[in-house]
């Protein structure tokens, strides 16, 4: 198993990410340390509570646990919220992981970072690009969410700045957790005839997948900035299309703008992040959208 002896720390690991991600580490040898706000337990292993914004404690369970790798998947992921709650999201999305870093910077380490194409897109979501962001591209972050990651990128990479991996993905979706596939299909059963946003441009991304992208990342210790999103740019109008179609599900749909949705926080018009640098690494395509739909809905059934 490739990452056999592999000591990992995992936080954020009772959310939709890290239910794909720690049975995939599982596989392949870790052993795993999880941690999140509350103790639960995943997989069979027990989580730990663990406050990131909290230093003390921080340090503390990286002392105790001396991870060779420690994978962040904690995040304030409410983006409207962020707007109102801002103390709370730049806490958990820009403090959070620097505390992480520092503590890991003193024990040794890498340390994996997840991250959003919400980096990009202009403070009020409608900068005017319109080809994908590369790992390189100066960051515009759109709204406080935005604003808040990228403060947590900037403070992983300060504090670790040769034992980083920051990996940005976007319009993340798995079975378990609040997402747009999740909730297009409770709507489904609920209504006939649906309105959705048809002026926001970017790649749906199964989170099975994107764990699988983790792993290998771990395996090459890779290091540095990467995009790892689906292939294609589509609107949320399209990625439900694509989601009833497969489902079976007859409901009529209409096209609104951002404008009409009337949602707190500002959103990328345009988010699509360029993948070509993790494709030449793992000398593979990234996995298409629509088959991306296509295995959330066999692990639903699953």
């Amino acid at each position: 198993m490739a990452l056999e002896g592999k000591n990992i720390m995992v936080t954020g690991a009772a959310g939709m990410l890290a239910s794909d991600l720690v049975p995939r580490l599982q596989a392949a040898g870790a052993r795993l340390q999880l941690f999140d706000l509350g103790e639960a337990e995943i997989g069979g292993s027990a989580v730990a509570r663990l406050d990131i914004t909290d230093f003390k404690a921080v340090k503390h369970a990286v002392g105790d646990v001396q991870p060779d790798w420690l994978v962040n998947c904690a995040a304030f992921t409410a983006v409207d919220a962020a707007e109102s709650e801002e103390q709370a999201a730049f806490s958990v999305n820009g403090a959070g992981p620097g505390n992480l870093a520092r503590a890991l910077s003193e024990t040794g380490g890498m340390m994996l970072h997840v991250s959003t194409d919400y980096v990009f897109g202009g403070a009020d979501g409608r900068d005017s690009r319109r080809t994908p962001y590369s790992p390189d591209d100066t960051p515009s972050p759109c709204g406080v969410y935005g604003k808040s990651k990228h403060l947590g990128e900037v403070e992983v990479a300060q504090a670790l700045p040769e034992n980083y991996l920051i990996v940005r993905t976007s319009w993340l979706h798995g079975a378990a957790g609040h997402n747009f596939v999740n909730t297009m299909l409770k709507l489904a059963k609920e209504h006939t005839e649906l309105s959705i946003v048809d002026d926001q441009v970017g790649s749906p991304t199964w989170s099975g997948w994107l764990s699988d992208v983790i792993v290998k990342l771990i395996e090459l210790e890779a290091q540095g900035i990467y995009h790892a999103t689906s292939r294609g740019g589509i609107s949320w109008l399209e990625f439900a299309k694509e989601i009833f179609q497969q489902a079976g599900a007859e409901v009529e749909l209409k096209g609104q703008t951002t404008e009409d949705l009337g949602r707190d926080a500002p959103r990328p018009r345009y988010s699509m992040l360029d993948v070509s640098k993790l494709e030449d690494l793992l000398g593979e395509p990234c996995l298409s959208w629509q088959e991306g739909v296509t295995r959330h809905l066999e692990a639903l059934k699953a």
